[in-house]
């Protein structure tokens, strides 16, 4: 289906701004990248790409909380064939977006107040865990951080 012409300037912009966001990223600018990705997603919040990278930059800030709620959403999106861009296979940006959360959620667990707080729900976090590093393993058997994280927490196989 074609864009509105007003649409399609508009994703132009957003996609030269995600452009200037992931080079501040990748400069070590991470409050200029974050403060990028927020505007983008102010602008368009269903953008999967934008919200999986602010996801991954409040992870490296250890903004579980916050990193966690993003990565879900960009999860869900995605999910609803709500890819942004074409740059990469569907499977390939679903297993990154499996494989974010995986990790955000692995933090998690390793938090004090999670470790020695209700063992029910901490092994609810872990096998979540546990199940997305395998999905993203299988959708995209070239990560190899997936693909390591599914073999070392024992669910190869599982699925």
């Amino acid at each position: 289906m074609t864009q509105p012409p007003d649409e399609t300037a508009l994703l132009d912009d957003l996609a030269s701004q995600f452009l200037s966001a992931m080079t501040a990223k990748s400069d070590g600018r991470f409050d200029a990248a974050e403060d990028q990705l927020r505007a983008i997603l102010k602008i368009e919040p269903r953008l999967p790409e934008p919200r999986m990278e602010l996801a991954r930059v409040l992870l490296d800030s250890d903004r579980l909380e916050e990193a966690e709620e993003h990565a879900r959403e960009a999860r869900g999106f995605l999910e609803g064939d709500g890819q942004w861009t074409d740059d990469l296979p569907k499977n390939v940006v679903l297993a990154l977006c499996y494989a974010l959360l995986a990790e955000i959620l692995r933090r998690h667990a390793d938090e004090d107040d999670v470790i020695f707080g209700d063992p029910e729900a901490f092994k609810a976090i872990v096998t979540e865990s546990q199940d997305l590093f395998a999905r993203a393993a299988k959708l995209d058997p070239s990560d190899e951080y997936a693909s390591y994280h599914a073999f070392f927490l024992g669910t190869m196989g599982k699925k």
